[in-house]
């Protein structure tokens, strides 16, 4: 299944964010397709860049308004091609999905776009990749792929300090934990998805309860097949009580291109 070519698994006509839009707005496009980056094109609909939650994060700024305890955090009224990546990494829609998912591993990127010719006619993301995982039934434990360590902070810290452990570890998501377990996710999606909210609150208030944990010895396969039908980009192995390590979206990349060999 990882050698069939990434057309079965793309998706098709993908989401895009005009050039010329501000960032609150690529913000909301990305917040209402539930995508972590999205390709800016021009008015000739040909792909300029890519604009990702990651760039957004970086791009906005803590102020603490006049008469406001709270401090907020806010995005610039600039347009995205000021924060945009220009480098588009694309593959023709005949590629395998295992040597994508190499590119993706490399590249440390959670997608790359499909072209035929010069047309941009699909997006194949680490959740196609995780589809082409269950159907190669890989039976590999998950321990194999996971790494080490585990960032995590407690459920009580506040919000601000969330948005700068991500920052500062340059990672795209931490595990919440509370007495040593794992209860939530702090990840790009819940720091944007916050950014009108008072930063001095408990992260647990924002933070994504849809936390999967795993055994070390689960197969692939299954790991796979409940972080796609949950929309999930990372689980955490434990074993009696204690975080092993942490599985994610672009680990699986990595068994792809090694399984496909």
């Amino acid at each position: 299944m990882l050698r069939l070519p990434v057309s079965v698994y793309m998706t098709r006509a993908p989401a895009v964010i005009p050039a010329g839009a501000n960032l609150e707005r690529a913000a909301m496009l990305l917040d209402a397709r539930g995508v972590s980056a999205m390709p800016v094109v021009d008015g000739d609909n040909i792909p300029i860049g890519v604009v990702s939650r990651r760039d957004l994060l970086q791009a906005g700024t803590l102020d603490r308004p006049e008469r406001r305890r709270a401090a907020e955090w806010r995005l610039p009224d600039r347009p995205v091609e000021g924060i945009m990546s220009r480098k588009i990494i694309t593959v023709a829609s005949s590629t395998a999905l295992g040597e994508a998912a190499a590119l993706m591993l490399d590249a440390h990127t959670h997608r790359v776009f499909v072209e035929e010719g010069d047309e941009l006619v699909g997006v194949l993301t680490t959740r196609d990749i995780m589809e082409g995982i269950v159907d190669a039934r890989i039976e590999t434990p998950v321990e194999v792929y996971m790494h080490r360590p585990v960032e995590s902070i407690v459920d009580i810290g506040p919000l601000s300090f969330a948005r700068q452990s991500l920052a500062s570890l340059g990672i795209r998501g931490l595990i919440v934990a509370w007495e040593g377990r794992p209860v939530g996710v702090f990840a790009e999606q819940e720091a944007l998805a916050s950014r009108n909210t008072d930063s001095d609150i408990p992260v647990a208030q924002v933070m994504s309860h849809q936390v999967i944990v795993v055994g070390p010895d689960m197969p692939l396969h299954l790991v796979a097949g409940r972080m796609a039908s949950m929309h999930a980009q990372r689980v955490v192995v434990t074993k009696d009580d204690e975080m092993l390590g942490v599985l994610t979206g672009i680990d699986l990349a990595g068994a792809a291109a090694l399984e496909s060999d």
